[in-house]
């Protein structure tokens, strides 16, 4: 074998190796995309379904208030504030409401912590993290919305709720747009 002959042979696993190197970076490459594909839509499905557990779990809560077998007048919504909803029924029959138990369910949007969370009597029960929009809304007979005042709606007003509204976004990091649901539901009518 001659000089030219051997040194050819070199150049090409030269060329064989670099082109090796530079198919195992793309094939490394496509699996850190893939990786992150899977990883973002994980968290896609998660907020996604954290979402929709949080708004039947209110759908849940808001049928059943004012549950007043005995007809002693329970109220069905205790507070009612654009951050904040207090809902009672008399679950035992027992004609009155309990509000160290499951008769005394609030919902509190915290922003600032950016938390969705389900007080069960004394128990909380954080719903939802990472929440970039959690607003509560109140509707009337007609469907209008009924305006609420810093302090929450009075006595008066919380009577005239029919339905109640849930607007929740969540955005974990790695989103690049939140998981967004909203919900209204209608409070039960007096039989």
């Amino acid at each position: 074998m001659s000089a030219a002959e051997r040194g050819a042979g070199l150049v090409e696993l030269l060329v064989a190796a670099v082109l090796a190197v530079v198919v195992l970076g793309m094939l490394t490459a496509a699996v850190a995309g893939g990786a992150r594909l899977l990883t973002t839509a994980g968290r896609r499905g998660e907020a996604e379904d954290t979402a929709q557990l949080a708004l039947e779990a209110l759908l849940f809560d808001v049928r059943r208030a004012g549950y007043d077998p005995r007809g002693v007048g329970v109220e069905a919504l205790a507070a009612a504030e654009a951050a904040r909803l207090v809902i009672q029924a008399d679950l035992d029959g027992d004609g009155a409401v309990d509000a160290t138990s499951e008769e005394t369910i609030t919902w509190v949007c915290n922003l600032a912590a950016r938390r969705l969370s389900r007080l069960v009597g004394r128990q909380s029960l954080p719903l939802a993290d990472d929440a970039r929009t959690c607003a509560l809304g109140y509707l009337d007979a007609a469907g209008a919305p009924l305006a609420i005042p810093p302090g929450g709606l009075a006595a008066a007003d919380r009577a005239r709720v029919r339905s109640v509204t849930l607007t929740l976004a969540l955005a974990p990091p790695g989103l690049a747009r939140p998981a967004t649901r909203s919900l209204r539901v209608a409070l039960r009518t007096p039989p």
